[in-house]
């Protein structure tokens, strides 16, 4: 059932022409759906990390290039003159060469630091995606605010307008009453004050669908048309108890938090991985000649091949010091996931008790609108017939917009409630809400790149520098 809906059309017909008045923009029917899907498609904060997570997948390519081959061209030119033997009694001579070369390194073993570092890269770039899930879930809870704020602020002004048409009614009769010597001149100046009330209440309420309008715009990317009242959010849990579940599962913060806490701990052995012996396969292919005089008839071929294996045995204190600072650095990744639980908790329980309110405040605010409705009608009817004063007709008239401005209060915050649930669910994400929406998925970025920079060798590679990636 729609949570949102009109006092009555007379009054939206003439809210869609103030807004034209106001905004010189055609009044177009503009679903929230419509709201969510433009505001995906173009908030900018959105658009930012998206590139920001495409920035973050590099750093997986940057990890596996540790046991990539590495190839350069080197030119390397000398000239010497001196004794012909260490005698000195051979005279002095001159030798010059240049050797052109391509050099090949591939490392064979980094004593499983690559591993690890691929690992936390991994995990670095869910967190990223967790992080981008978060954003998402943010841009949409502005843009169905902007939307719901806008509706309610136009329900106020409608509100409003039939309250400015009541009392200038109740004015001049008061004043028609007194002239026949009915109503004293305390009626009709109590009924004249209401009015001038009633008349500021209208700008207020004027100005603040302006702000509101405006703060669409920056959520939506451009002003609202004719907004439809929207229809319950779909995915919400049935209970409390299943909003918690669906947290603990599906919160990205959450998500995001155990993600980082795990790339902290696989850099923790990736910075033991430094006490590890490495082995690297280097090859050189080249020539060798005398630049001067400049012959390539002269030049011959210069090829060499190595293994080297290095084991470190003291590193200035450096490996040590990387071992406590990823040590400390998961420590501190670990007491922020509790941190992050008890926020999460927190935010469900909160959206789910405003949540509640809502709706009561809503089926509550049904009745106390119906019944102000009546008392206002039988006490205009009752005056007419002398039965009633102008303070009686006044309070029951002020009595039915504080109703109604309730009712419209609590229909805008059980709305955004849901959306607040959802959002500490995790659900709060345009698959859900629009699937027939085409969504951004940084999964294929990932694997753009990620099969960019695949050696011929990556496989072997991987699997002999994994041997020393046991824990």
């Amino acid at each position: 059932m729609s949570r949102f809906r009109p006092l009555h059309r007379s009054g939206r017909i003439a809210l869609c022409a103030v807004a034209i008045a106001a905004t010189a923009a055609p009044c177009l029917a503009e679903t929230l759906q419509d709201a969510l899907a433009l505001a995906y498609q173009g908030n900018p904060t959105l658009q930012s990390q998206r590139y920001q997570q495409q920035a973050l997948d590099e750093s997986y390519v940057q990890a596996k290039a540790g046991l990539a081959p590495t190839a350069s061209l080197t030119a390397e030119g000398e000239f010497a003159r001196g004794p012909n033997s260490t005698g000195f009694n051979q005279g002095f001579g001159t030798s010059n060469f240049g050797a052109p070369a391509l050099n090949i390194t591939q490392p064979l073993y980094t004593g499983g630091r690559t591993t690890w570092a691929l690992r936390a890269a991994e995990a670095s770039v869910g967190a990223g995606r967790e992080d981008l899930r978060s954003v998402e879930s943010q841009v949409l809870l502005s843009a169905i605010q902007g939307y719901v704020d806008v509706l309610r602020d136009q329900q106020i002004l409608q509100v409003r307008q039939a309250d400015m048409t009541t009392l200038e009614h109740q004015v001049a009769e008061s004043s028609a009453k007194y002239d026949l010597g009915q109503v004293t001149k305390t009626d009709v100046a109590q009924a004249q004050a209401q009015l001038e009330s009633a008349r500021a209440s209208l700008a207020a309420a004027q100005a603040q669908l302006q702000i509101s309008r405006a703060e669409y715009e920056a959520a939506i990317g451009r002003p609202p048309g004719e907004l439809i009242d929207p229809a319950d959010l779909p995915g919400m849990p049935k209970s409390v108890d299943e909003a918690f579940d669906l947290a603990e599962a599906s919160n990205p913060l959450l998500l995001q938090s155990q993600l980082k806490e795990k790339s902290s701990h696989d850099q923790i052995a990736a910075a033991k991985s430094a006490y590890h012996p490495t082995v690297a396969l280097q090859g050189s292919v080249g020539y060798i000649g005398p630049i001067s005089p400049l012959d390539t008839r002269s030049y011959g071929p210069n090829e060499s091949a190595s293994v080297t294996f290095t084991l470190p045995l003291l590193t200035g204190g450096l490996a040590a010091s990387q071992v406590r600072q990823a040590q400390a650095q998961n420590s501190s990744d670990v007491v922020t996931i509790e941190a992050v639980r008890r926020q999460v908790v927190q935010s469900v329980s909160q959206a789910w008790s405003q949540l509640l309110s809502g709706r009561i405040g809503v089926t509550a605010g049904q009745a106390q609108v119906k019944a102000a409705e009546t008392a206002l009608k039988g006490s205009q009817a009752e005056y007419g017939y002398g039965l009633r004063t102008t303070l009686d007709v006044l309070i029951a008239d002020e009595n039915l917009r504080a109703a109604q401005l309730s009712l419209a209060q609590s229909r805008h915050d059980a709305f955004l409630a849901a959306a607040a649930v959802l959002m500490a669910c995790g659900r709060l994400e345009m698959h859900s809400l629009i699937p027939a929406e085409p969504t951004y998925d940084p999964r294929r970025n990932f694997e753009r790149v990620d099969r960019l920079s695949r050696s011929p060798v990556e496989a072997v590679a991987r699997a002999v520098d994994g041997i020393g990636a046991a824990r």
